[in-house]
């Protein structure tokens, strides 16, 4: 049997994600084999995912599969870009979508590099002031524990997915930190938060539909509202209700197909 090939970042997180698809294909019967690739986001960490764009850490799996040199490519779904024709991805089943603040001690520099993620802390800390971070989610941690940051703003599905949260604890090598999770309605998650996507045919057969179906909702409501994950917008659907956000303002609407995403603009 020939090998499914999965192109991931090297990231631990990415790493993480990648295992988590090859376990399912395995129980497919399929053998797999992680090649690591190195993208424009990982070659520059001094400028912000704003600037640098959507895509940073996705569009070279794209030259890489049509060049045959991996069959899959693994990416946190929210990363990709958010146009119409990179719909054409899979699913696994969908991780907690929520946000978390992780936090040191008494909260007055929060670090994030998400305008969307900023609001929704400011909502709770008025008198906090927002700081960029890049790097990944050991390197934030390291910056925590340094003092450089008084609480970050993470993915809870990432801090899972690295085995890093524990109940109401963010435990780091030998730092515990504490952590509240935002609601939907106070920080709405970014499109495709918690979902992990298989670009590429080989994704087909362990395609969750449910989560499928949330990521296409959310990520045309996301174009609804001009938004990308570099932005301020956020879009959730829960299976009933899809909420949004952006430049600070949520809503929560009951799902009712297209007539829910022309109605987007004109409420926030």
């Amino acid at each position: 049997m020939n090998k499914i090939r999965i192109g991931t970042r090297g990231s631990a997180l990415a790493l993480a994600q990648a295992k988590l698809a090859a376990a399912a294909l395995e129980k497919k019967g399929y053998a797999t084999e992680l090649v690591v690739v190195r993208t424009r986001g990982d070659e520059n960490l001094q400028k912000s995912l704003s600037d640098i764009g959507r895509g940073a850490f996705t569009d070279v799996f794209s030259q890489i599969l049509s060049r045959g040199e991996i069959d899959v490519a693994v990416h946190s779904a929210k990363d990709l870009p958010t146009t119409e024709e990179k719909d054409a991805f899979f699913c696994l089943p969908r991780g907690d979508a929520r946000d978390v603040l992780v936090f040191s001690g008494e909260v007055k520099r929060i670090g994030t590099g998400s305008p969307r993620r900023a609001a929704g802390a400011l909502h709770l800390f008025p008198q906090a002031e927002i700081l960029p971070v890049r790097g990944n989610v050991d390197t934030r941690l390291r910056k925590l524990a340094a003092g450089e940051y008084d609480a970050l703003v993470l993915a809870a599905a990432g801090l899972s997915r690295l085995g890093l949260l524990q109940g109401d604890r963010v435990q780091f090598e030998n730092h515990a930190f504490g952590c509240r999770f935002f609601s939907p309605q106070e920080c709405v998650p970014a499109a495709c938060q918690g979902i992990i996507a298989l670009e590429g045919g080989a994704g087909e057969c362990v395609n969750d539909p449910a989560a499928r179906r949330a990521a296409l909702i959310e990520r045309r409501a996301q174009r609804a509202l001009d938004g990308d994950c570099s932005g301020g917008a956020g879009a959730y659907f829960d299976g009933t209700f899809l909420f949004v956000q952006r430049e600070g303002k949520t809503a929560r609407l009951i799902f009712r197909g297209e007539e829910t995403f022309s109605s987007l603009s004109e409420l926030l």
